[in-house]
């Protein structure tokens, strides 16, 4: 009997000196940096960017919230290791967005304050205009009668228009073939040989973007 009471008091000891382990401390509320809140951003693509803590030195992740309606919000970025995102599509101009932040150190999360910000309108300066995508020519073909074609460009001010410019055999840089072309196509006889091309999009303001450059070569 005397055995059973010892060894009881002894487990009645060590269990009452054990200690439970401490719950885990969430995130600190991140904060929003960029854009600031009620920012218009001539970019529409804009970067950004936070700052968050956690107050046992976990590692933090992050999920980007972002959408057009503060009250649905969808993930944009997720599993973000840094802090800090770029959007990978160009925005609407003269739209108004929202965002959020949430951060996670693997057990637990805090999700930031909703931000929101707008991208500057058509007719305001600042917002150039999109970078054209070229269709064709992209591959070899023959020569004679070539019809170069493109994505329309957007954003910009006012009226966009398209300046083609071409390299051949032995031209010394490119050349301008044609000026203001309002459609997305031009058609030219060119001969025989190698041929660079792009094309760069100009706005009312005289703003530009140039396209990437194609070669081919004619046969």
């Amino acid at each position: 009997m005397r055995t059973q009471i010892m060894i009881f008091s002894i487990v009645t000891v060590l269990l009452g000196c054990s200690k439970s382990k401490d719950p885990n401390l969430p995130p600190t509320q991140p904060i929003l940096l960029s854009p600031a809140d009620g920012e218009t951003c001539e970019s529409l693509q804009p970067s950004f960017t936070w700052e968050a803590s956690d107050p046992e030195q976990d590692d933090l992740t992050y999920t980007f919230w972002f959408g057009t309606t503060q009250d649905n919000l969808s993930i944009a970025g997720d599993n973000l290791q840094n802090p800090g995102y770029t959007l990978s599509q160009e925005l609407n101009i003269a739209a108004k967005y929202y965002w959020q932040i949430e951060a996670y150190d693997g057990t637990s999360s805090t999700k930031s304050e909703i931000n929101s910000f707008s991208t500057i309108g058509e007719g305001e300066s600042g917002v150039l205009p999109s970078r054209p995508a070229l269709i064709a020519p992209k591959a070899d073909m023959p020569a004679g009668d070539v019809t170069f074609s493109w994505n329309a460009s957007s954003a910009g001010t006012g009226t966009i228009t398209y300046d083609l410019y071409i390299q051949q055999d032995a031209a010394n840089g490119f050349s301008l073939l044609k000026e203001g072309i309002e459609g997305t196509s031009y058609t030219s006889h060119l001969n025989a040989g190698n041929l660079s091309w792009y094309v760069e999009a100009k706005d009312s303001r005289g703003q530009t973007t140039q396209s990437a450059v194609i070669t081919i070569t004619l046969n």
